[in-house]
């Protein structure tokens, strides 16, 4: 483990890397500063680039990214008040106020230092979860490698925004976009409709790019409406002393450690763990009282702020373990894997380590980054924040664009990106978590190729499935997730009071 992490480091080290990382960490800061922007769609805009690239230098950069837009976001939510990101709208409630009081330098403080201490402390805990987690997954067989993948679709739709119903939609929408094209095993089309565009399949990049890249843009044209008056532009950024920090250690332990749980757990990501570590920490506070939060104490910047960056090591658990996202940005890094001829799941660990150990020492190094990029440059970001937010959006248009071009060098994937982009808007404004698209097209393939292959083996016994304790487990899992929600279901159907719709992950 230990000669694996040092080898990652060495590797990440190198000046090429060491400069993709930074770069990629403060395009994050910058465009998590944004409203209206995303990690996703920073990551989706910069996706062409990284076909020419090598494998780890391509997720140096897009790990940058990922790190930089956790903090970025809490900058125009304290000084606009109008989060960058979903994640960092808790940060405002503490965050304004405070800098209405004259301390926006205090309030930025406590963000940057908070966010460097969650996120370095999730970091730890993926490094000492994912070895584990990864050793038990090698000893899978394809029953089990298509169970996981199962429960993974079923855990992100009943976690996700909306009912279960809408997320299982989505998933069933990119299971049968996955089986477009020519079957691997039996070598017979599969509803291409006599299109010889279809017979290779949709291409993964176009619908990347749809649903990530011209939704978003479609559904956030509203902001370039919008006005947001900067609350002051005589900023400069004063970091908390040490003890002071330290003292409110109850603050960002919490939300470090519901960071990195909640994060592990596909379809909630940072949305989820920011609002739950807030809501403790407020209920249990003694000095400064509940009543207080809301009103500008740094408890309320500090909690959802470690928080928000320990989903970053919590997201990656998951994904490089079991080839199921946290969250929007690691889809699309588990995306980029495909289209870089890994092959994500339970296998990545055992066949390619260097890339699981470089972007863990990729994520490190740009949390350090962060730190450094956001008190250096500071009043960069705020004259960023004064600029119209409107051009910014042709240009996301036209990169996109240029994104799905550079996949096969053909118009047909920007055809599919806009037809995508159009779907994914439509669906979003339905409540569909757009997410589980793409997780049902990456996961779609392997859970096929699994299942066939364990039916094979077995001599077509569907029982192989339920034939050790791990399987009867995954089944009971999924069972219990559909029976869960189809009672709150029935539930919310007799009291529609209580139906209840959790946020998505960013």
């Amino acid at each position: 483990m230990l000669e694996g992490l040092a080898s990652g480091f060495i590797e990440m080290g190198s000046f090429t890397n060491l400069l993709l990382i930074f770069l990629g960490t403060a395009l994050g800061v910058l465009v998590g500063a944004l409203p209206g922007l995303s990690s996703p769609m920073a990551i989706i805009v910069l996706l062409p680039i990284t076909f020419t690239m090598e494998t780890l230098p391509a997720f140096a950069l897009m790990v940058g990214i990922y790190v930089g837009t956790k903090l970025g976001g809490s900058f125009s939510a304290i000084l606009l008040r109008t989060p960058g990101t979903p994640a960092s709208a808790c940060t405002a409630l503490d965050g304004y106020p405070m800098a209405m009081r004259g301390e926006a330098g205090l309030a930025l403080g406590y963000a940057t230092m908070s966010s460097t201490v969650g996120g370095v402390l999730g970091w730890v805990g993926a490094v000492m979860a994912i070895p584990v987690i990864a050793g038990i997954a090698l000893y899978s067989a394809p029953p089990d490698i298509a169970l996981i993948g199962i429960a993974g679709l079923v855990m992100v739709a009943a976690f996700a925004r909306g009912s279960i119903i809408k997320g299982l939609s989505g998933v069933l929408i990119g299971l049968m976009i996955s089986s477009v094209g020519l079957d691997g095993q039996d070598a017979v089309m599969r509803y291409t409709f006599g299109l010889t565009d279809f017979e290779s399949g949709i291409p993964f990049a176009a619908i990347l790019v749809g649903v990530f890249g011209f939704a978003v843009v479609f559904a956030d044209i509203e902001m370039t409406v919008k006005g947001s008056e900067l609350l002051t532009k005589d900023v400069n950024l004063k970091v908390p002393h040490v003890f002071d920090l330290l003292k409110r250690w109850r603050a960002w332990s919490t939300g470090t450690l519901y960071g990195l749980v909640i994060g592990a757990i596909p379809g909630v990501g940072a949305d989820g763990s920011t609002w739950l570590s807030y809501a403790t920490v407020k209920n249990r506070s003694k000095s400064p009282p509940p009543e207080a939060f809301g009103t500008g104490v740094p408890e309320g910047i500090i909690t959802p702020e470690s928080s928000n960056n320990a989903t970053t090591g919590g997201a990656l658990i998951p994904m490089l373990t079991l080839g199921i996202p946290g969250d929007g940005s690691t889809a699309i890094m588990l995306g980029a894997m495909v289209m870089h001829g890994l092959t994500p799941g339970v296998g990545l660990m055992r066949d390619d380590p260097d890339i699981v150990f470089g972007l863990l020492a990729a994520l490190l190094i740009a949390t350090i980054f962060m730190f450094f990029i956001a008190m250096g440059a500071i009043r960069g970001f705020i004259f960023v924040l004064q600029r119209e937010r409107s051009v910014l959006f042709p240009f996301i248009l036209v990169f996109a664009s240029v994104g799905a071009f550079a996949s096969s060098n053909t118009l047909f994937p920007v055809y599919v990106a806009i037809a995508m982009g159009v779907v994914g808007f439509l669906l979003e404004r339905r409540g569909f978590p757009v997410v589980t698209i793409v997780l049902g097209a990456i996961l779609g393939p392997i859970i096929e190729y699994n299942v066939r292959l364990g039916l094979a083996l077995s001599g077509g016994e569907w029982s192989t499935f339920v034939g050790t304790w791990p399987r009867v487990a995954l089944v009971a899992l999924v069972a219990l997730l559909l029976f869960g929600e189809v009672k709150n279901a029935i539930r919310a159907g007799r009291n529609p009071s209580k139906l209840a719709t959790p946020s998505t992950s960013e």
